[in-house]
């Protein structure tokens, strides 16, 4: 494979929190990194329209100065005898919430003309939540030299790989939002392995394809992983 021309984009934000699909209540979780859905809904965000999934191939590195939970006020309702929402009877709750302080986002795009959407965002990316809001630090052109092996940060990699550490995620690949009026409908979930550690700048020395060096790489042998859509 020849050398790949890519936007690498950075995202910078105050708080980030990648809710679990399997948390559905008491203290909410958070996946340790951004699933592939995430991160085509931030670059979907910046375009201000659906981005698909087989417009562009993606890679990413997500850090975070720490993480920790965060207590939160929920606000709680109820339904009365007409089957109406009305505020709870017993007032607001009280919650725990999994949040990575200072998340940073480096983002590798393989689609050039998606440049106008990260140096003009029509809408605001945002780490998660809608009050989790990331902005946009740089965004300039990179090439990307496919290699063998390397050391790879913080990134999800299809399960199960070899020599690397870290929590296995069930995840969706993308969302179908083509029907007005209806909730998004997941495509194919893929098993990941999300891998350690986001706080700090530990790396995995990783051999599989899909690896490729960037140019504007802090050390020469740093990889990033460039994902392939799962097809349903």
């Amino acid at each position: 494979m020849s050398v790949m021309r890519a936007l690498h984009i950075r995202m910078e934000g105050y708080t980030a929190s990648f809710r679990h699909p399997l948390v559905l209540s008491g203290t909410q979780l958070s996946t340790p990194m951004p699933a592939y859905s995430n991160v085509l809904g931030m670059i979907s965000a910046c375009a201000g329209r659906v981005v698909n999934h087989n417009e562009t191939r993606v890679g990413f590195e997500f850090h975070c100065q720490c993480r920790d939970l965060e207590l939160e006020r929920t606000v709680r309702w109820q339904m009365d005898k007409q089957g109406r929402l009305k505020p709870h009877s017993k007032g607001q709750g009280l919650s725990f919430r999994q949040v990575y302080w200072q998340p940073r986002l480096d983002l590798y795009v393989e689609n050039l003309d998606l440049r106008s959407a990260f140096e003009r965002p029509i809408a605001t990316p945002r780490f998660g939540r809608s009050q989790d809001i990331a902005w946009i630090r740089w965004c300039r052109d990179v090439e990307l030299q496919p290699v063998e092996s390397g050391a790879l940060g913080p990134t999800l990699l299809p399960y199960p790989q070899a020599g690397v550490a870290g929590v296995i995620v069930r995840l969706p690949e993308w969302f179908r939002n083509d029907v007005l009026g209806q909730p998004r409908r997941p495509g194919p979930f893929g098993h990941y392995q999300a891998v350690p550690p986001t706080v700090g700048e530990m790396r995995f020395e990783v051999e599989r394809g899909d690896l490729f060096h960037s140019s504007d790489a802090e050390r020469e042998n740093h990889v990033v992983y460039l994902h392939r859509w799962l097809t349903e």
